[in-house]
């Protein structure tokens, strides 16, 4: 088991670290996550729940493509447009799957991603694609956005952050760690709140990690309720909630 996890490590990093080797990343992650999902109660599965759709807008409003993903294990979601990654990354949470490794895992729940263009404009047209893949499988979903006519845009420099990806709900075993996402388009400091009451980073049990995500360790009963993540700069903040359920563990 260790050898397969310094593989995995060592194979996330070659790839990150080479470019015109991230096309196989999704392939080569995979071939190595079984084994870390071994333990996981149900099969894997992923379903695009919330689609794309097409749409025509004029130029100059906002568009807001949004797409909903069930799975387990939990899936991250990225964004193409005409083929060519946008938002997003590929990179699955293996520092879960470590710290829960040799525990009956849940790792189920529903994530959501936005893809936010501000003030659209003619070169904004084209076909977008949302891709999730939870390290087993891939699912997508395709619209064509066609903007007709002509606007003039505001500065967007000064802009409030947009939560881009967050995790809408999740499932996990009593005693693991669960992570919960909040990753934002722009430059923010993230903060979260259980049931109204800040959350003090860095603690024995919570983890306000580099890119927003909240990592919950050793999870109890108690800690069942509503997260919400806020991520905000000098011009303004976002919010998004996610609501956490322990599971009991067998004989329990």
């Amino acid at each position: 088991m260790i050898s397969t996890i310094a593989l995995l490590s060592l194979s996330v990093a070659v790839v990150l670290g080479h470019p015109p080797f991230q096309a196989n990343i999704q392939g080569e992650i995979a071939n190595l996550v079984n084994e870390l999902d071994s333990k996981l109660t149900s099969k894997p599965m992923l379903k695009i729940t919330k689609a794309l759709d097409d749409m025509s807008v004029s130029a100059g409003e906002q568009v807001t493509l949004q797409c909903e993903v069930l799975s387990t294990p939990s899936a991250v979601i990225y964004w193409e447009r005409n083929g060519v990654r946008v938002q997003g990354d590929k990179e699955i949470n293996v520092k879960e799957k470590m710290l829960n490794m040799g525990n009956p895992v849940v790792e189920s729940g529903i994530v959501s991603s936005i893809l936010s263009i501000p003030c659209a404009q003619a070169q904004d047209s084209g076909e977008y694609r949302c891709v999730a893949f939870n390290g087993h499988s891939t699912g997508k979903s395709t619209a064509k956005i066609v903007v007709e006519g002509t606007s003039t845009c505001k500065s967007l420099r000064r802009s409030a952050p947009v939560i881009s990806l967050w995790t809408d709900s999740r499932f996990e075993m009593e005693g693991n760690s669960a992570t919960l996402v909040c990753r934002s388009s722009e430059f923010a400091s993230h903060s979260w709140f259980f049931e109204d009451k800040e959350i003090t980073a860095d603690t024995e049990d919570y983890f306000i990690q580099g890119n927003g995500d909240l990592l919950i360790k050793n999870i109890a009963w108690e800690d069942m309720g509503t997260y919400t993540c806020v991520a905000a700069n000098q011009y303004g903040e976002d919010k998004a909630e996610t609501f956490l359920y322990p599971t009991k563990r067998k004989g329990n």
